[in-house]
């Protein structure tokens, strides 16, 4: 929007309102903002999700070690081992066998067995039955080992749970076998539990020799693993079916019920919580045994994540080779599971963005050992909005009434409260309330109470426009108008491309002039020269006598920031052929000799600090920077190597369409490493003629036995090069210099040569 327009919105606004504007604006933000909260749209309750994930970041549920819960991991050592997953039964069966001697309370598979074995055997044979005799087929079936019997049997001299696999998608299945009674407490919750279309189920051979069948929910759609479900229900089945982790908690408490509850509450969430969890519907709590496991009222209970801990990891291959210490599986829950990558169960949760599955089972079941839960009530709702609504109307009518600074204090303070208390909920009672929606939105309200303060505003930028239009450039003016706190001083760190120019000879031209003669000189001279700068977005740090110090890519941002230095050094060298014709006529009108100008030209691109840079009352727009003092010392390079643009490597790498011909690798004064340099020729139209490339090639051949050390030769490659140059129309000293240098090191080689060549001049 234009400035004009922007004063007519401003002044319609005024007219409008007047002095109701400061309570009028922030008052509809407020209302926008309760009706936001009330309908509760998806992307709320995602940030509000990510907030409580940096909660548990912030504060993970403490690992106690001494609730044995367990992980024997297939891992990448186990399956380098034993062989890829899926693995034969029997092996299986020998490693429920060893867990079940060394005194495991419970073994839980995050496995399923849906199918039967197919590396058994028994199972083979049976296949014969196509080609042989049905009698003979079970007679050798009888003979050889049935995979699955091992393990089944295995199961069944120990406290295994199996798992079953709920999923969304409609298809014929098997309902899992149910190992549990369920009664219901209070009003029948069981309507908000989630359903499912279907369920894989275990082998009901396996099935039938465990002590526990546990149910696995599909998370493939969940980013972030949050919430797990420990209740669930089949669209075509009345029963309730209890998550893996419940099971195992029922076979390790020897109970052999559940009981929900819809009414009361129970477990371990605080006062506040139990005061007012009575009003809950839904799902309340799952009773197991003498522990009381407090859910959602979907029956989902949230992850109080710990993140991922190897103490809970066994590998598995210790185990079947007989390398663990009893203690560590004497009474333990163990879950059988994998970390390895290639069987992709590996989950995100608040805490860790790769985490084993298996591993979300073993911390719900410390959750409930330890009674340490993390709960989202139905009030916290009711208490956001209401924080949102008091704190609110405090800033609505306050607010107009007080100085800029206290609305600064009093949106801090609401602010803070709205961050602050959710916080100390989370950390001392364990509830959940959304830190994010209600300081964002009082934000908003304060940055609406502050919107009288534009004029002003406004004002300021009309006095920036007119202190600072007559000497920068009128990006950086607009920039500074948008952003006032660019007048402080300091700076900031950005990759620009910065030039130096310098006159050739200005003492002896000077001498031409008299003052007001020299002043209309270097006007005629630098007028050209910046607009050229000025339309390829360049930005004039300063004019130092007859000198330029130009920057791009700041105050705004240039992406093609070196190419634009680029094209203006080449019409910067054109603009000065045609000055130089103006001048040859004055200087003819006016009988004295014209002493023709040049300029060199130096570019550098790299990371610089950019700002204002002085005093309090005296400051200016520059950059500051090793890269920045680089540039200079490449145009003072340019008389050394008589070239007009010479360009460092990294201008080179960001603007590869133009022609340029690798110059030398020199070391500058004041740095320590060389810099490979560039003369800057043309454009891409250059570049791309057949005169251009070869005279690359011949070039490139003088460079190789010029950095091999072959001085001879590359005096006959220099000269070869400078024709193709001459060619080309490329009429530089820069031959000529260098092969003064060459007879210098032909009749004086040095004793080490790196091909460096090292600047006795800036």
């Amino acid at each position: 929007m234009s400035c004009r327009g922007e004063g007519r919105m401003i002044g319609w606004l005024a007219r409008r309102w007047g002095r109701r504007l400061p309570i009028v604006a922030p008052f509809m933000v407020l209302l926008a903002a309760l009706a936001l909260r009330v309908a509760d749209p998806p992307s709320v309750n995602q940030l509000r999700d990510f907030a409580f994930d940096a909660f548990q970041r912030l504060k993970p549920r403490d690992y106690d070690p001494q609730w044995n819960v367990r992980i024997v991991d297939i891992d990448e050592a186990t399956l380098a081992a034993y062989g890829q997953w899926p693995w034969p039964r029997d092996r299986l069966a020998k490693l429920v066998d060893k867990l079940s001697e060394q005194g495991a309370a419970v073994v839980a598979f995050d496995v399923l067995f849906a199918e039967p074995d197919a590396s058994s055997w028994h199972r083979r044979v049976r296949e014969l039955i196509a080609y042989v005799d049905p009698e003979t087929v079970q007679r050798i079936a009888a003979a050889v080992q049935d995979n699955d019997r091992l393990l089944a049997d295995a199961f069944a001299h120990a406290n295994v749970v199996t798992a079953y696999a709920f999923d969304t998608a409609t298809r014929q299945s098997r309902p899992p076998g149910l190992k549990h009674g369920y009664a219901i407490s209070g009003e029948d919750p069981l309507l908000y539990l989630n359903r499912y279309a279907s369920v894989v189920s275990t082998l009901e051979l396996l099935e039938a020799g465990a002590k526990g069948n546990g149910g696995i929910t599909p998370d493939h759609d969940i980013t972030v693993i949050r919430r797990v479900p420990l209740l669930l229900r089949l669209e075509t089945q009345s029963h309730v079916y209890p998550a893996l982790s419940l099971e195992a908690v029922r076979i390790a408490v020897q109970a052999s019920t559940y009981v929900v509850r819809g009414a009361t509450s129970g477990g371990d969430l605080g006062w506040l919580a139990r005061t007012l969890s009575a009003f809950q519907d839904g799902v309340q709590s799952v009773r197991v045994g003498d522990r009381i496991v407090p859910t959602d009222r979907h029956g989902n209970l949230v992850l109080y994540d710990s993140g991922h801990r190897q103490e809970r990891f066994i590998s598995a291959r210790d185990v079947m080779e007989d390398r663990v210490d009893k203690e560590k599986i004497a009474g333990s829950i163990i879950f059988v599971g994998t970390s390895a990558a290639g069987l992709k169960d590996i989950r995100n949760t608040p805490v860790d963005s790769a985490i084993p599955g298996v591993e979300i089972h073993a911390q719900l079941v410390e959750q409930i050992f330890t009674e340490t839960y993390l709960a989202r009530p139905f009030y916290a709702g009711a208490l956001e909005t209401g924080f949102l609504l008091v704190a609110g109307l405090l800033f609505v009518f306050v607010m107009p009434r007080v100085s800029a600074g206290w609305k600064g204090v009093l949106a801090i303070v609401g602010v803070a409260v709205g961050l602050g208390a959710p916080w100390l909920l989370f950390v001392t009672e364990r509830v959940l309330v959304d830190p994010i929606y209600a300081p964002a939105m009082l934000a908003l309200i304060y940055a609406a109470s502050s919107a009288s303060s534009f004029m002003l505003t406004e004002r300021e930028r009309a006095q920036i426009r007119g202190a600072f239009g007559l000497y920068l450039s009128p990006d950086v003016v607009e920039e500074l108008a948008r952003n006032p706190a660019r007048l402080q001083l300091g700076g900031e760190e950005r990759i620009l491309t910065v030039m130096f120019t310098d006159v050739r000879g200005f003492t002896t031209i000077s001498e031409q002039f008299d003052p007001p003669g020299l002043t209309r000189f270097m006007n005629r001279f630098l007028t050209p020269m910046t607009n050229i700068i000025l339309s390829e977005r360049g930005t004039i740090d300063k004019y130092m006598g007859d000198s330029i110090m130009a920057f791009w890519n700041a105050p705004l941002d240039v992406p093609d920031h070196a190419a634009r230095a680029c094209r203006a050094a080449l019409a910067m060298q054109s603009r000065l052929k045609d000055l130089n014709i103006e001048w040859r006529s004055q200087a003819h009108d006016e009988g004295r000799n014209h002493i023709p100008v040049a300029i060199g030209i130096g570019l550098n691109t790299g990371p610089a600090s950019v700002g204002n840079f002085g005093s309090d009352q005296r400051f200016t727009y520059s950059v500051l920077g090793d890269d920045v003092n680089l540039a200079s010392r490449l145009e003072g390079q340019c008389k050394v190597y008589g070239v007009a643009i010479i360009v460092g490597e990294d201008t080179r790498r960001s603007a590869p369409d133009f022609a340029c011909i690798e110059l030398d690798l020199v070391k500058v004064k004041g740095r320590s490493e060389p810099e490979r340099i560039f003369a800057l020729i043309g454009d891409a139209t250059l570049r791309d003629t057949e005169a251009f490339r070869a005279w690359e090639a011949a070039h490139g051949a003088f460079l190789v036995a010029y950095r091999a050390g072959d001085f001879a030769a590359a005096r006959l490659k220099a000269e070869q090069a400078k024709a193709c140059a001459d060619v080309a129309d490329w009429g530089s000293g820069y031959y000529e210099r260098m092969n003064v240098r060459l007879k210098t090191l032909v009749a004086q080689p040095p004793a080490i040569w790196d091909g460096v060549y090292e600047a006795e001049e800036k």
